[in-house]
């Protein structure tokens, strides 16, 4: 009886930490709207009963795609795999890698992605040793930080 009160809290507990502060979507959040947790175990009863996970992940039930599950595997794979050309063309501003991974990141204007990597050559490329995730992180960094690629790059 112990270990199963143990194990209820431990649960409870990490709980806690693994907050989750999206307010929900598809038909459950509908049903039960507020934040609580009875809202929270309707929700999930309901998204399971009327099984509508696929409307849910493809985005039809006004689920928005949520921070745990973005995927920058595609990024990270190019920054690694274009590694030295990629170095060559952004320390010139341009290029077809250059271009290539500014749609990566959903940039439509390739050549003011292509300047502001080379005037930031040395924040996004800090090393001989920088990492293709670390590449792929620094240029994400510095499009947050530019007004003009910030708002129109369409995968930060």
């Amino acid at each position: 009886m112990k270990l199963i009160i143990g194990l209820f809290a431990l649960v409870a507990a990490s709980s806690v930490f693994a907050a989750d502060t999206s307010s929900g979507c598809g038909m459950g959040y509908e049903v039960a709207p507020k934040q609580s947790l009875v809202s929270s175990s309707t929700r999930s009863l309901v998204n399971a009963t009327f099984s509508n996970s696929i409307a849910m992940t493809l985005g039809t039930s006004g689920c928005a795609k949520h921070s745990i599950v973005k995927n920058d595997a595609k990024g990270i794979h190019f920054a690694e795999a274009n590694m030295n050309q990629l170095a060559v063309e952004m320390s010139r501003g341009n290029g077809e890698f250059v271009a290539g991974f500014a749609g990566v990141f959903g940039c439509q204007n390739a050549e003011a992605f292509g300047s502001m990597v080379q005037a930031k050559y040395e924040s996004v490329l800090p090393s001989a040793n920088t990492s293709g995730v670390e590449l792929y992180n620094n240029v994400k960094a510095e499009i947050r930080n530019n007004a003009t690629l910030s708002a129109s790059c369409s995968l930060i």
